[in-house]
């Protein structure tokens, strides 16, 4: 069994603090200093989104993994799903069916994120 992986993150509060960054982390790499309490592990973004004919490809929503493990006015005892949504735009009737399976497209996105972040939740138990 490897070691947990671990990375040093600077802090404008506590100065350079080592903590456990999972697996599933996209990587601190650029990240300005921040709190301790703002640190933040994300996991890469899924988007969905739908092509309609008026309006071409709509962004419809963004969603990732995301911990703030010392997170102090709404603590994160596990990872939540984070969840952007992008679309606010007029379409015209014949776009609809397109626009309806872009939605089932988000609904599978955000099923799947769910999915991972309880599967996440079980491994920290």
């Amino acid at each position: 069994m490897s070691a947990p992986r671990t990375v040093t993150l600077q802090t404008v509060d506590r100065g350079p603090v080592t903590i456990p960054e999972p697996g599933w982390c996209r990587g601190h790499e650029g990240e300005p200093p921040v709190y301790r309490s703002d640190i933040t592990h994300n996991s890469v973004t899924v988007k969905a989104a739908a092509h309609t004919d008026s309006r071409g490809r709509v962004q419809l929503l963004q969603a990732h993994i995301s911990h703030a493990p010392y997170l102090e006015l709404h603590t994160e005892p596990d990872p939540v799903v984070s969840v952007q949504l992008d679309c606010v735009e007029d379409f015209t009737a014949e776009d609809i069916p397109q626009l309806l399976e872009g939605l089932r497209s988000a609904e599978r996105v955000l099923t799947f994120v769910a999915a991972e972040a309880l599967r996440l939740r079980g491994e920290q138990s």
